[in-house]
């Protein structure tokens, strides 16, 4: 080889990195985003505020039923373990975490913070309704985020949480974050001024599940076994009738939207129903924060504005 062929022949080494095109190494493929498995709706819906876009929700309980009372398959729990980060309620929510392990490493119970604030009930109340079958209300009320502050806490158990294990995601985090609170602190202002107005007029919810959202915004009442997608007996009636009788309520605060029969009868009984849904699980359309805002205005309309 002549002194210019030997030339040209380094160059081009030079160029190619010193070895041929068919062995440079490919690019290193992107990292997967982190997994973050949650125990309910509303905590999905706070991990996707905050943590998006660099973060995927496993939601394993939403698949069917009612999230409070999810029995996880042998699979699901797999899944969870698998997670870079656990999300739960807490507050005696997760009642299927008796027979399952998770890594304690990679579990935020958001509610802990402030368990001062749980709301103790007088005694476990057993009964069926809906394709969980048999289930308890156990001695703590778990529906926490219906106190608007308390999800306010949980949120900031959530960004932490993630700051804690993302720090270099931190800012974002934190800016998120501070979107959501400006969010729910309108509707907790939005429920007040109605919990104001409502006074000491009297309500009856169909489900022993709004025992925040009545401490919070001073609604008082009392709370039946009723569900909107079953149809009461003429017992149930009657102590609906005896409930009215004793409390004066004039309004019905339902989870889902009841039959129109028994809405019916409730109107001639001088009751109005009002949904409230807790949105414990994906809602059909919109989101938590669509729901709640229509629970808001459902409630507004019940006791005028």
């Amino acid at each position: 080889m002549n002194q210019m062929g030997g030339s040209v022949l380094i160059v081009i080494l030079l160029l190619t990195g010193c070895q041929p095109r068919d062995e440079q190494k490919s690019p290193a493929p992107l990292p997967e985003k982190p997994t973050i498995a949650v125990s309910n709706y509303p905590l999905q819906y706070m991990a996707e505020r905050i943590g998006s876009p660099l973060v995927e929700i496993v939601f394993p309980a939403g698949l069917s039923g009612d999230p409070a009372y999810w029995k996880p398959s042998a699979e699901e729990v797999a899944a969870l373990q698998k997670a870079d980060l656990i999300l739960l309620n807490g507050a005696s929510y997760e009642q299927w975490l008796k027979g399952v392990s998770l890594p304690s490493s990679r579990v935020v119970e958001t509610a802990a913070g402030f368990e001062d604030e749980w709301i103790a009930l007088p005694g476990t109340v057993s009964h069926s309704h809906g394709p969980e079958g048999k289930h308890e209300h156990g001695e703590i009320a778990f529906t926490t985020w219906l106190d608007l502050s308390l999800a306010l806490k949980q949120a900031g158990a959530v960004r932490d949480a993630l700051t804690a294990h993302w720090p270099e995601h931190a800012s974002l985090f934190r800016d998120n974050a501070a979107k959501l609170e400006r969010d729910f602190t309108v509707l907790d202002r939005e429920l007040f001024q109605i919990g104001q107005r409502a006074g000491k007029l009297s309500v009856v919810f169909s489900h022993p599940v709004y025992q925040y959202l009545e401490r919070r915004y001073g609604l008082k009442g009392e709370s039946l076994h009723w569900e909107p997608d079953a149809a009461p007996g003429e017992e149930m009636w009657n102590e609906m009738a005896s409930v009215k009788k004793r409390t004066r309520a004039r309004v019905v605060i339902w989870e889902g939207e009841p039959p129109p029969e028994v809405r019916a009868r409730l109107t001639t009984m001088g009751l109005s129903s009002v949904v409230f849904d807790p949105c414990g699980n994906t809602p059909s359309t919109g989101d938590f924060l669509s729901i709640m805002r229509g629970n808001v205005a459902s409630l507004d309309s019940a006791f005028g504005h």
